[in-house]
């Protein structure tokens, strides 16, 4: 059985990449949902097929899937990635892919939206707010031509958010990030040295838990 703690190790960062570029691409907006035709549409750029993942409660605390939650305004066509992803769980036994809710001290909407873009191949996913909660969609076809790719001071923002936010291996998700990526790296006692797409040095200082001291000399303490 796998944890859903080692699936977000394996991709939060390269899902980080795409959902920024996203963000960039989107800029102030204004958005609407169309529940009939399925479609998100934002003011400043075009119209994109999503699909509805699940909401947080701030209520209760809790995430609550879609597949779980009977909205007879939601159609079942809607429902298709969130559906995938209850049979991707049960196939890899990530439970919390499987179960109707859970608390958000165990897995928020950011982490299990994180996962879900990768493993549904969308653009990226949006938090949609509404009066004591928040709906949590994926959006498919939104990222045109482009690969966005990290910078040096991009990809140390993106590990400070998750560093604040969850308790992981943080040394773990950094290898696997350089390795989806493909690009050239060093592992060597308490450093991790690597060149990113654009020919920036990074270089990591981790203890001996695997969690970051600094990154090219910025400390995360």
């Amino acid at each position: 059985m796998n944890s859903v703690i080692d699936y977000f190790e394996k991709i939060a960062l390269v899902s980080l990449e795409k959902q920024d570029g996203l963000i960039r691409r989107l800029g102030e907006h204004i958005m609407e949902l169309d529940l009939d035709t399925g479609i998100a549409r934002f003011s400043t750029d075009g119209a994109f097929p999503f699909q509805v993942l699940g909401t947080e409660s701030n209520n209760t605390l809790t995430w609550l899937w879609a597949w779980a939650d009977e909205q007879p305004e939601v159609s079942g066509e809607l429902l298709e990635s969130a559906r995938e992803l209850k049979a991707w769980g049960t196939r890899e036994g990530v439970t919390e892919f499987t179960i109707p809710s859970l608390d958000l001290i165990r897995a928020d909407g950011t982490m299990l939206s994180l996962i879900a873009s990768e493993i549904c191949a969308a653009s990226g996913f949006y938090r949609d707010h509404y009066e004591g909660g928040t709906l949590f969609i994926l959006l498919f076809g939104a990222d045109g031509d482009s690969h966005p790719e990290f910078d040096r001071s991009g990809l140390i923002r993106a590990m400070r958010d998750i560093v604040s936010r969850y308790d992981f291996d943080h040394r773990k998700t950094l290898l696997s990030y350089f390795r989806m990526k493909s690009l050239p790296f060093s592992d060597s006692g308490d450093t991790v040295n690597a060149e990113l797409a654009g020919g920036e040095r990074l270089v990591a200082l981790f203890d001996a838990a695997g969690q970051v001291i600094t990154m090219n000399g910025e400390s995360f303490s």
